[in-house]
């Protein structure tokens, strides 16, 4: 067991794992004239994927802000997507997920100190929770219609996000008829996590159908965005096989086996779309354009550290101690 998280944690052995994949993956086709599409790219493509995925992003962000504040603001919400963004962009060099998401909620926690740090710091876990599951439910409904069709979809994989769906059932089940505060934050190793159990019980769920129901609007809005970039690469995926592949792709690279997604991200790309009709040039161009676009976002959020109310919060928050 150590020394698989060894495997998992080694960038060394992650990077050559990408590298390995992105060679399998492209040696089939002239790279060079894949490389000239991608310098070639236009501007205005560029603009407006970037700006699709900023409202995108703002739309998530307004999802967590439902789970701490019953009716937030716009100005709220501008404040939960800054820190998003900034979460995203330390997301590049922090070696863990679980790291990201301490650093989100930092900023927030400057702005609204009257939220104890437990309960904003399980606020990220929870609306992580709502936006995977609404994901995963989705999912298996166009998987369920893809295999009425007779459409390829792997045993392993199916019966992977079956398991998952059944989870989630459970948990929210769970939320729904049990009391967590009575059930598990009467045990003194959760009482200083207690406030937590005001996320989740029966009376917050409907914030938390809310942001299921900002999720699934979220997801489709991916999923067109999606469809856009192949559209533009030439790809010739339609809509449907994105509803059906994307979340079971999106579900695989959650495991960390490559840098930033590289090489597995085009590998799987690869295995589901083309035999549904997609062009090999074209799906490698829209895996890659991707993983780019998810670097420039990043980078984007980048800037929110370069502002004066940024290196106010670092300096009273200590967020460099918090780092190392």
């Amino acid at each position: 067991m150590k020394l698989i998280k060894k495997i998992f944690k080694s960038k060394i052995l992650r990077l050559i794992f990408s590298v390995t994949l992105i060679y399998f993956a492209f040696r089939k086709v002239d790279i060079k004239n894949l490389l000239s599409q991608l310098i070639g790219i236009k501007l205005w493509f560029v603009f407006i994927v970037l700006a699709i995925s900023l409202v995108l992003n703002l739309l998530i962000s307004y999802r967590w802000s439902l789970l701490l504040i019953k009716k937030p603001r716009f100005k709220d919400v501008l404040i939960f997507f800054k820190s998003s963004m900034m979460a995203s962009f330390y997301g590049l060099i922090l070696p863990s997920a679980a790291a990201t998401d301490v650093v989100k909620w930092l900023l927030i926690d400057q702005k609204y100190p009257q939220i104890p740090k437990s309960k904003m710091l399980g606020s990220v876990f929870l609306d992580r929770i709502i936006g995977l599951s609404t994901y995963i439910f989705v999912g298996l409904v166009f998987i369920l219609i893809a295999k009425s069709r007779g459409i390829l979809i792997p045993d392993m994989v199916f019966y992977a996000i079956v398991g998952l769906v059944v989870g989630f059932v459970i948990f929210y089940v769970f939320i729904y008829f049990f009391d967590i505060k009575k059930t598990i934050f009467r045990f003194k190793i959760f009482k200083k996590f207690e406030s937590i159990s005001e996320l989740v019980n029966r009376e917050n769920l409907p914030q938390i159908f809310k942001g299921m129901l900002v999720a699934v609007f979220s997801e489709f809005g991916w999923v067109l965005q999606m469809w856009f970039i192949s559209w533009y690469f030439g790809a010739n995926l339609s809509i449907f096989s994105i509803l059906v592949y994307i979340p079971i792709i999106s579900l695989i690279l959650i495991l960390p086996i490559s840098i930033a997604g590289f090489g597995a991200r085009e590998q799987l790309y690869l295995f589901f779309f083309l035999p549904v009709g997609g062009v090999a040039e074209g799906v490698l161009l829209t895996s890659a354009f991707s993983g780019i676009l998810g670097i420039l976002i990043s980078l984007l959020g980048g800037l929110i550290t370069l502002t004066p109310e940024f290196k106010k919060n670092l300096k009273e928050n200590n967020i460099k101690n918090n780092l190392k």
